[in-house]
């Protein structure tokens, strides 16, 4: 695969046969695209976690079990599998939206409130003493991981592909949505300012709400 390319030149060979050229591959449980769009593994995830969520119906429709209980399965069983790799993410304004109303079903689903009863997602929230979203439940991760990449060694390929810059003219249009866009939006600094206060640990964890 070829990123930021749908097909590549020339043709590679290996022991005699041709690598076929694909647009998207699964690679360690995470979909990778040519375009690096997050949005169909986000997409993915929703599927999976939406199974997680119905495969567990007989918890939800117990009456033994306590509402904390079930909110802890929840998290556990289900939001786990929505989050795999979510510090990868590059989040879009419509990816957002359908994170967190995959969310309020979850918790609509544990209190056994439907769209009908007219209850608004802010009561159900009040009702389940959560106010942290699941957005702000990747913002802490995606915080977490790039204050671990910036105090690694500079020497990391990882460092170079965050804080590089590539060479040659841009294509037309809106360029796409970079990883390090969420988080200098987030901390309202540049990469370069974000670089260096992350090295004091203790004052990059007090930014991290």
């Amino acid at each position: 695969m070829v990123f930021g390319d749908r097909s590549i030149e020339s043709r590679i060979h290996a022991a005699g046969s041709m690598i076929e050229n694909v647009e998207r591959f699964e690679y360690l449980g995470s979909l990778l695209t040519w375009d690096n769009n997050c949005s169909e593994e986000i997409k993915r995830r929703i599927g999976k976690a939406t199974g997680a969520l119905a495969s567990l119906k007989h918890i939800w429709n117990s009456k033994k079990l306590k509402i904390n209980n079930k909110l802890k399965i929840l998290t556990t069983c289900v939001f786990s599998v929505l989050l795999y790799a979510a510090e990868t993410w590059t989040l879009k304004e419509a990816d957002r939206k359908k994170l967190l109303a995959f969310e309020m079903k979850c918790y609509r689903r544990v209190l056994k409130i439907t769209w009908r009863d007219m209850v608004r997602n802010e009561d159900i929230r009040k009702r389940i003493a959560k106010e942290e979203t699941i957005i702000d439940i990747i913002k802490k991760r995606k915080l977490r991981l790039f204050g671990h990449i910036c105090r690694m060694d500079d020497t990391r390929i990882i460092k170079h592909l965050i804080f590089s810059k590539m060479e040659g003219k841009p294509r037309r249009g809106r360029p796409c949505r970079e990883w390090l866009d969420d988080i200098t939006e987030w901390c309202q600094r540049s990469g370069q300012e974000l670089l260096h206060l992350a090295q004091d640990r203790q004052a990059w964890k007090n930014l991290i709400p």
